[in-house]
């Protein structure tokens, strides 16, 4: 990963409202196109700004992507603290934090697919090291409070081996909803399914993986 110093930080409010216009910019044009194919001067010229403006502040567009991947990543961790906050969930079942927490993932994904994709592909294309870390320290940090959240209500889950069951049920919805939802890549199945249906069907699935049973239609 580039050192901080490599983005120039800027002092006054106007600098930081252009920085940001760079990261808009960046972002709506990898929501098009491969980062790759997004040219400084295009980037420049959506955030009303000069190539000269967009150098001022990054060496090159590595530089911009690894600030938007930072940036990702401490919003992405904020979200993910305040949506699994023991609070919220006082109270709730199994069941509901299993579909809140898929759900969760289905809209979050869908509403960044574009950077998000883009990111991934970047990282598949040129790998960096520590590009990633980011990424993966975000999902050990979720992975680690939703299990919190199930195993204190452990007395719910049928599975023998419920850590193993949550482990297996996480890596299940990462994989279907970014398969999904980022890449197009569904298995056959009669038509493209919605979001909403993914949702419902990776939820019934993992329940039914850690032996929850299902909630009484009233």
């Amino acid at each position: 990963m580039l050192p901080a110093s490599a983005v120039r930080p800027p002092q006054l409010a106007r600098s930081r409202a252009t920085l940001d216009r760079f990261v808009e910019a960046a972002v709506a044009l990898v929501g098009e196109r491969r980062f790759e194919d997004a040219p400084v001067a295009e980037i420049a010229r959506r955030a009303r700004a000069s190539v000269g403006a967009f150098y001022a502040r990054f060496p090159d567009k590595d530089a911009l992507v690894e600030f938007m991947n930072e940036r990702m990543f401490h919003a992405g961790r904020e979200n993910w603290d305040a949506f699994l906050a023991s609070d919220r969930w006082r109270d709730r079942g199994v069941t509901e934090i299993v579909e809140g927490f898929v759900r969760h993932v289905v809209r979050k994904r869908r509403a960044h697919r574009g950077v998000l994709r883009a990111l991934a592909l970047y990282a598949r294309s040129r790998p960096a090291p520590g590009f990633l870390e980011h990424a993966t320290a975000l999902n050990r940090h979720v992975h680690r409070r939703l299990r919190e959240l199930l195993l204190e209500r452990k007395h719910e889950i049928a599975n023998p081996a419920p850590e193993r069951a949550i482990a297996f049920g996480l890596l299940m919805v990462d994989s279907a909803t970014r398969d999904a939802i980022l890449f197009d890549e569904v298995a056959q199945v009669p038509g493209k399914p919605s979001d909403a249906l993914l949702a419902r069907e990776l939820s019934a699935a993992w329940l039914a993986y850690l032996g929850v049973r299902p909630r009484r239609k009233s």
